[in-house]
């Protein structure tokens, strides 16, 4: 018979009631302090890993900040902006008044470590905190410059909206404090329709939100749900409404500080019936084609959260497990789970539920070619950690990638012996082969184009990856152009085995984008592609012919693809596993991430599917087809944009005219009469020999002296040092009955002097900061009724470092009565100094040590008070705490 182990549950509790029991029966007498108040302060923290060394470039319009590493996204950022700054601002009807700070962080992790957008204190009374709005618009690379581009014009965006918001200056920003709090779809929606166009992943968002019946209340949206609501929403306005309806209804809204107003006033409707329409319109646009196709309901999971990003579907190669991730506010885990046993095991975990912005890239899993190694790719502490998880010992190997900024994707050669991966060195991702065993790799491409989601194939001599590149050879360069590139990502092969510089291209689809190829069968791959405007999978067999002979035969390459699937969503994520003839794929539908797993059948038993256009795709077909007539921006074979001409001269003509004067110089077809004497010069305009007065033009040219450069065009100008300077970044004017700064207080016993709150006061403080927000200054003060008893403060944070560190002067007066007739003035100047440690993000360890003088003044309210001395104290102290702080704002 088994036995059954005894609970100790039930004893632990009758200990916690007996202590308790025992705590309420005896009285204990202490004298100590106390704390006047109970609003503890808390707070995030930001951890810096390493040290960042700023520098900038300086333009008319804009700055831009980088540091290591950064320089080339700095210049084609500057080289984006210039192309479609004129672009935004037109959408918007509104240009920019002040200067935009741009600050380029090569990757998210680096970001995260920065202080920019930190709260170190929450207000209790949040009633006349005005925080500043500026120009500061920050972004990272995670590989893809279309994404980067999307921050860019995001960020211009967000500035000209806050412009027509809240204004420019100081004042007219704290006048506009008590606008309606704009939802989130209203504003986040209005910036992302701005700076994106619409495309398939926000179609298929928007289609799930109307088909699911989410998006009927607009309100009660967040996060992706409601800027992509909000983006459709925008989009109908723009397309019923006209796009100059837009910056109207913003400062309608401005003027009567009510979001209905500007809907009602420049459309002629509310917003109720607008938003109704709205949604009729796109019911009627998905309901259909909805109806008509669907997506498998199978889940390897028997019970699916809606809050959680599942991704990474990955099955081993002998089949018996499957790995997966799973994502919930930024809380990332890794699951294994035993196909044959079903049990789930947590392989790890990491990060915290915050409202940071969240990174979806990480973690990256791969399984070895024995099915007994998963290799588990993640960012920690600001470095790449790859980690090998070994089935037979159940236990973790890692190393640390030092030579990339971000890997993107990685997968196992046939043996095993060599990774292939998209990674990001320097603003640029390239494909690599990183060899295990050496702890090396091989560069295969270098260039400006985007390279992702590569992978091996035909016994790992090949590697099919997309791009974005309209050239199909490799060119060692990493000079930024904007605009020469594609807007859509194409397949490539790369002959690895050769080590050859020329690609061949697999697809040309100048209106979709084909993404995650990898090896079907012999001779065939599988990838997602957009070509109906909903990502579904496609086979594809590569073929050849003979091209023309002469000593040799020579052959020609092509690729024949068609599609196998027809869903109503996007497939998000695909797997092939041709070892067990398996294939895994992750599809988001009614508000769940869907994770399955499929039989895969022989290649050339596959039938084709016929797929129809989503009404999406025939816009944008319809409006290539006639930007294509009118001979547009974009390059038809390609899908390239073209670059925008330049508004002044043109630098070809200048040098082509330059030259043409130096051959004009050089050359000896100057006529003898022509020449000048300079020994015999005269200055005399008439001809002495014709009698014929000279009309001479002078045209300015830039031409270059002996030994100096010819300045480029595309020149940068000089790379500046950031220096320190401080802006206003918050404004409090509150009425309240606190004080600006509590602080610990003796107990008396009930004597005097007790200070307590000091009742109706009126409350000034004033914070700036610099433009990275590690140096933060805060001064304070708070009036009284009888202008008596005001308070004063002053703070220096310099939160740069991991170790943070700040300094407080504080200083009080209060007036007290002791009850015979004596009043006593105490002023009191404290000092803190204030070390904080961070561990994580909402973990930290702080140290305090104050010193404090206080001095107590009898009044001179007759002959006895005024023979009172001054009565001296000073204290010191030192304080030590544990900080945890998990919260969310849900307000």
């Amino acid at each position: 018979m088994a036995k059954h182990r005894k609970s100790g549950i039930g004893p632990f509790i009758l200990k916690i009631l007996l202590v308790f029991v025992l705590f309420i029966t005896f009285e204990f007498d202490v004298t100590a302090q106390f704390y006047n108040g109970s609003q503890m302060n808390f707070g995030k923290n930001r951890v810096q890993y390493k040290k960042f060394h700023w520098t900038y470039y300086k333009y008319d319009n804009y700055d831009i900040y980088f540091y290591l590493g950064g320089k080339e996204l700095a210049l084609y950022t500057a080289k984006f902006i210039e192309d479609h700054l004129d672009e935004i601002e037109d959408k918007l009807d509104t240009g920019l008044d002040d200067k935009i700070q741009f600050i380029v962080f090569n990757n998210l992790t680096d970001l995260k470590q920065s202080n920019i957008g930190l709260v170190s204190g929450e207000h209790y009374n949040t009633g006349g905190v005005t925080h500043i709005i500026g120009r500061k618009v920050f972004m990272y690379f995670d590989g893809s410059h279309d994404n980067f581009d999307r921050q860019i014009r995001s960020g211009i965006a967000q500035s000209i909206v806050n412009q027509l918001l809240y204004g420019s200056s100081i004042g007219s920003q704290i006048k506009n404090t008590s606008l309606f709090p704009f939802p989130d779809w209203y504003m986040n929606g209005l910036v992302s329709y701005v700076s994106e166009d619409w495309n398939t992943d926000i179609d298929n968002w928007v289609k799930d939100g109307i088909v699911t019946g989410k998006y009927d209340k607009f309100n009660h949206l967040t996060g992706d749900e409601a800027t992509y609501a909000g983006h459709a929403f925008w989009k109908y306005i723009a397309e019923k409404y006209g796009e100059s309806s837009i910056s109207n209804i913003i400062y309608m809204a401005k003027v009567s500080k009510r979001l209905e107003s500007g809907f009602l006033y420049i459309l002629g409707i509310s917003f109720k019936n607008l938003q109704k329409e709205s949604l009729a319109f796109y019911r009627e646009r998905y309901s259909k084609m909805d109806s008509e196709k669907d997506v498998p309901q199978e889940s390897i999971l028997k019970k699916i959260k809606r809050k959680v990003v599942y991704n990474r579907l990955k099955l081993s190669p002998d089949g018996n497990y499957a790995a997966y991730t799973y994502n919930r506010s930024g809380q990332y885990k890794v699951y294994l789970k035993d196909l044959i046993t079903g049990k789930t095991k947590k392989l790890k975990k990491a990060g915290f539920r915050l409202e940071d912005k969240i990174d979806y890239s990480y973690p990256l899993l791969a399984w070895h070619p024995t099915g007994r190694i998963l290799a588990i790719l993640v960012e920690r502490k600001g470095e790449i950690y790859l980690y090998y998880y070994l089935l037979d010992e159940k236990k973790f190997e890692k190393i640390i990638l030092y030579q990339f900024e971000k890997v993107l994707d990685f997968a196992y050669s046939d043996d095993g012996r060599s990774l292939v991966m998209s990674a990001v060195q320097r603003g640029q991702s390239d494909i690599y082969v990183y060899h295990i065993g050496s702890n090396s790799y091989d560069q295969i491409t270098k260039d400006n184009y985007d390279d992702l989601y590569p992978r091996f194939i035909k016994n790992s001599t090949e590697i099919v990856f997309s791009s974005n590149r309209i050239s199909d050879t490799i060119r060692f360069e990493n000079k930024y152009k904007p605009g020469e590139v594609q807007k859509r990502y194409d397949l490539f092969v790369c002959n690895y085995s050769q080590r050859s510089n020329i690609l061949r291209r697999v697809t040309n689809t100048p209106l979709s984008n084909e993404i995650q190829a990898m090896e079907y069968e012999n001779n065939y791959i599988s990838f997602l592609s957009d070509e109906n405007g909903i990502f579904n999978r496609y086979i594809g067999r590569f073929d050849s012919a003979i091209s023309f002979i002469d000593t040799t035969t020579h052959y020609r390459y092509f690729t024949n693809s068609f599609p196998i699937t027809d869903y109503s969503r996007n497939i998000l994520h695909q797997d092939i596993v041709p070892y067990i003839n398996k294939y895994t794929q992750v599809i988001y539908k009614d508000g769940k991430y869907r994770m399955q797993t499929f039989d895969q059948l022989p290649a050339e038993s596959l039938i084709p599917v016929q797929l129809q256009n989503t009404p999406y795709m025939d816009e944008l077909v319809n409006l290539f087809g006639k930007r294509s007539e009118q001979g547009p921006s974009i390059d038809i074979k390609t899908g390239a944009v073209k670059p925008k001409k330049n508004r002044g001269f043109s630098t070809v003509r200048q040098s082509e005219a330059i030259e043409e004067i130096k051959e004009i110089i050089s050359s000896d077809t100057l006529n003898d009469g022509d020449k000048i004497d300079i020994n015999n010069y005269q200055f005399n305009l008439d001809d002495s020999k014709s009698g014929k007065k000279k009309n001479w033009e002078y045209t300015l040219i830039d031409v270059p002296l002996p030994g100096q450069k010819k300045k480029d065009k595309d020149e940068p100008p000089k790379r500046l040092n950031y220096n320190v300077e401080y802006f206003l970044n918050e404004i409090v004017t509150q009425i309240d009955f606190s004080y600006l700064n509590q602080t610990y207080q003796p107990y008396t016993g009930g004597s005097s002097p007790i200070y307590l709150n000091p009742g109706f006061n009126i409350l000034l403080k004033v914070g700036v900061t610099d433009l990275l927000e590690d140096y933060r200054i805060t001064g304070g003060v708070r009036l009284s009724l009888n202008l008596s008893n005001n308070e004063y403060l002053l703070s220096y944070a310099n939160l740069k470092n991991r170790l943070d560190r700040e300094i407080v002067f504080h200083r009080n007066s209060v007036e007290t009565y002791d009850g015979y007739n004596e009043i006593i003035k105490v002023y009191s100047h404290e000092l803190y100094y204030m070390v904080k440690w961070p561990f994580n993000e909402i973990m930290a360890v702080k140290g305090t040590a104050s010193y404090r003088n206080d001095m107590a003044v009898y009044q001179a309210t007759d002959a006895t008070n005024l023979a009172q001395p001054n009565l001296f104290r000073n204290l010191a102290g030192l304080k030590g705490e544990f900080i945890y702080d998990n919260t969310k704002n849900l307000g």
